[in-house]
């Protein structure tokens, strides 16, 4: 077995002829990484987590998950270790009720139903819905229904957790709680891999790895400090700066150096504070 639990090897796709998404790309994610794609629209990082799951084919190349070649053959047995939240909540909403949604997963795994309503109401509070166990569709709202998502795909255990701008939907309370459900989903696994699909330049400053697409190509990869270090190259992309990136230049300019394994706000203000 190799260190690896995702390789894309040489792969481009195409919706239309002429009109490539994503062209020769390739990389690799260690098994417990927290990995972030960014990009803007149109940059080819949802095609690419549609390609992880296998809701596509590459037209071009090869996806290996825990060294099992992602193909028809191996589909079932990939999706056992392999999840993904979508953006839009609508589109994966799959019980009558919060509860038989959340119950989904575990029940193709014929998971016993004692231990189920035990996994069911431990992630439902998780994510706080648990008052809304019974409660269909209808009666909650986007960001409910994608707290719901992320839960159901939480309770499987799974080995890689993919998120296509999962939070987009919620408040920045409701982000924060996600992001801590992960953080220690992660220490009690730390073979857990989970790859983040998202425009948060502040959440991919606190990643262990960063991709960063652009026009469907690789425009750069590395840790958070090796691909936001040049802002030139952020700026011609449009992107921004993480906030605690833009302290830590000021602070620079004024003749403080700050170490660059300090990566947030908290633990720039504890260096700041000694």
């Amino acid at each position: 077995m190799s260190e690896f639990a995702i390789q894309v090897k040489n792969v481009d796709f195409s919706y239309q002829e002429n009109e490539p998404v994503l062209n020769n790309i390739s990389f690799n994610i260690k098994k417990g990484q927290y990995v972030c794609l960014i990009g803007h629209n149109g940059s080819g990082k949802s095609t690419l987590a549609k390609l992880l799951v296998y809701l596509i084919e590459p037209m071009h190349g090869e996806i290996y998950i825990n060294d099992l070649l992602l193909c028809e053959e191996n589909t079932k047995k990939i999706r056992e270790t392999v999840g993904i939240v979508f953006q839009n909540p609508d589109n994966q909403f799959i019980g009558s009720t919060v509860e038989d949604d959340i119950a989904f997963g575990l029940e193709n795994r014929c998971v016993a139903h004692e231990n189920m309503q035990k996994i069911v109401r431990e992630y439902a509070e998780k994510v706080d819905m648990a008052k809304y166990l019974e409660k269909e569709p209808s009666e909650l709202s986007g960001g409910q229904k994608q707290r719901v998502a992320i839960a159901g795909i939480l309770a499987l255990n799974l080995d890689i957790i993919i998120f296509d701008e999962a939070t987009s939907m919620l408040d920045p309370e409701g982000v924060e709680e996600i992001k801590r459900l992960i953080f220690n989903m992660r220490k009690a696994n730390p073979n857990l891999t989970f790859i983040s699909i998202t425009h948060d330049v502040e959440e991919a400053y606190l990643s262990d790895y960063v991709i960063l697409l652009n026009k469907g190509n690789i425009y750069k990869e590395g840790t958070p400090f090796e691909v936001f270090e040049n802002t030139n190259d952020l700026a011609e992309l449009g992107l921004d700066l993480p906030f605690v990136l833009k302290v830590k230049k000021a602070l620079k300019e004024k003749g403080m150096n700050i170490p660059t394994n300090i990566k947030s706000i908290e633990e720039l203000s504890d260096y700041l504070c000694k």
